[in-house]
């Protein structure tokens, strides 16, 4: 049996994140002409007119949803699961959140459920494309004009995902791409604003002025924790450290490490941190730069192995991709009825695997805002990351299919 196969990995690799650590605490920040490139760069891939760039994608929603007007009470459909920081953000704002469940296979929201949450008082909807699944957009998008809402994509974790040709996040009224840690993009933070329209980048250009200048503190953090977390997943450090811990710590505190990244904080916060309002800094333009060319090649590679993975696996039950779509399967989530048993036994196989750190924010006991969202529940509780990023040879691609065929004797 080879080494370990780690639950995920970081899209940089450690001589980058090095490099980028030493330059972080010299280079200029503020420098515009950089940051203007690489907005102009993105809007041009996603295919959009502009690009506006701020500090994290719940600052983009934020100023997105503010730039409308609603009134108080206004209601935004929003997915049952994502993270906890958007549906801060909305509630800060004085909207009320409407949680519409997803479709099994596709992820996104169960159409005829959607179709009955609209009512007269619903003003927005934020699509997410989880683990980057795109799902049936013709009729989604159909049903948002019809009713006049205001669309948000946030396809953070759908990058290059496609619907007959168009990439996800010019669908809408404004994209949101989240350039954080571990997605195919990742600038060391970020969120990237889409729109086409001239009136919407102007105000949101506006916003963009408003917000304070960066912090260096901040930006060295996030490459620290991209450094931690790119050493932790390389193959040697994680079969030799990290999964022996992992395992401890499994058998100390079972529910502990069932999470991608760990838990996360769930209390209601009462008011947005100022850091969420820090400028995007020109060191991140110039990362994104540099690795934007990266992308396609990356997303090829892993869509590769995930339908070798698909195709190899008749016992396990996979989200599917619709007549249309083009996934990019960001992360290949699977379902189980017995989640901590089949972890434990894909460990005892040296294959890593954990469900999401995605908060299920329908169902957050500290907010007072429920949903009714069985479909959601199983996909948080159930749903396990099966590894099929880049970087896996043929060996490690056919151990993770032997290994999956072989659940139904456990």
């Amino acid at each position: 049996m080879g080494l370990v196969i780690p639950r995920g990995i970081v899209y940089h690799n450690v001589n980058d994140d090095v490099s980028a650590l030493l330059r972080s605490t010299y280079s200029s920040l503020n420098d515009v002409a950089p940051i203007r490139k690489f907005e102009e760069k993105f809007a041009n891939y996603i295919g959009c007119n502009y690009c506006i760039s701020f500090p994290f994608a719940r600052t983009a929603i934020y100023y997105a949803l503010k730039s409308r007007d609603f009134k108080i009470g206004d209601e935004i459909i929003m997915p049952p699961i994502t993270i906890k920081s958007i549906l801060d953000v909305v509630l800060d704002l004085k909207l009320k959140p409407v949680f519409v469940d997803i479709n099994q296979d596709t992820l996104s929201f169960n159409l005829e459920n959607l179709k009955l949450a609209i009512g007269p008082n619903t003003k927005a909807i934020l699509i997410t494309y989880l683990f980057g699944m795109v799902p049936q957009l013709d009729y989604l998008m159909t049903l948002c004009k019809e009713n006049e809402l205001f669309v948000i994509e946030d396809f953070s974790q759908c990058l290059n995902g496609r619907f007959k040709d168009k990439k996800v996040g010019s669908f809408g009224d404004i994209g949101v791409y989240s350039a954080s840690s571990t997605k195919t993009l990742d600038t060391y933070g970020g969120g990237l604003l889409v729109c086409n329209d001239e009136n919407d980048a102007k105000c949101l250009r506006g916003h963009q002025k408003s917000l304070q200048p960066a912090k260096r503190t901040q930006l060295i953090q996030k490459i620290i924790t991209d450094l931690i977390r790119n050493i932790a997943t390389t193959r040697l450090v994680f079969h030799l450290f990290v999964f022996p811990l992992l395992k401890l710590i499994n058998f100390l505190y079972p529910e502990s490490v069932i999470k991608h990244t760990g838990d996360r904080k769930k209390e209601m916060i009462e008011n947005l941190p100022q850091d969420w309002f820090t400028s995007f800094t020109s060191f991140q333009a110039n990362e994104g730069l540099r690795m934007i060319e990266t992308i396609e090649n990356s997303d090829q590679l892993r869509k590769n192995n995930v339908n070798q993975v698909k195709s190899s696996t008749s016992t396990v039950m996979f989200p599917t991709s619709v007549k249309n779509a083009k996934s990019v399967y960001w992360q290949l989530v699977a379902y189980f009825d017995e989640p901590a048993k089949v972890q434990k036994y894909l460990q005892s196989k040296n294959i890593d695997t954990s469900t999401t750190s995605l908060e299920y924010i329908a169902n957050l006991p500290a907010y007072p805002i429920k949903g009714d969202t069985p479909n959601a529940n199983k996909l948080y509780y159930n749903g396990l990351f099966v590894p099929a990023y880049p970087g896996l040879s043929e060996t490690d691609l056919s151990h993770i299919s032997h290994v999956l065929n072989d659940l139904q004797i456990i």
